[in-house]
C-alpha cells in the first residue's frame, strides 16, 4: 500500500515537471532578435575610449576591432583603426 502511494507522488511529481517544462518552452518567443551594425574609425587624435563611450550611450555595443583598410572603404586614407558596433533594431 505505501509503496503504490509512493508511485502514484512520483507519477504525479514526474507529470506537473513535464506539463511545467512544456509550458515554459511554449512560453519562449519565436521571433528573432533583428540587429543593426555599425562600421566606425575610432578617432586618430582622440582617445578611443572618449568615441566609444559615446556611441555606448547611443545604445551601441562593440563587437569587435580591427586595424587597416576595410574592404568597404576604398579610399587609401580611410586606413586606421575600426570598432564595429551592434544595437537592436
Amino acid at each position: 500500500m505505501k509503496n503504490r502511494l509512493y508511485l502514484l507522488l512520483v507519477l504525479v511529481g514526474l507529470l506537473c515537471l513535464a506539463a511545467w517544462t512544456t509550458h515554459a518552452q511554449l512560453q519562449k518567443s519565436s521571433t528573432r532578435q533583428a540587429w543593426e551594425y555599425q562600421e566606425v574609425q575610432l578617432p586618430s587624435n582622440e582617445n578611443a575610449t572618449a568615441a566609444l563611450n559615446r556611441l555606448g550611450a547611443q545604445g551601441w555595443e562593440l563587437v569587435g576591432v580591427t586595424s587597416g583598410c576595410p574592404s568597404s572603404i576604398v579610399s587609401a586614407g580611410s586606413c586606421g583603426y575600426w570598432a564595429y558596433v551592434k544595437r537592436a533594431k
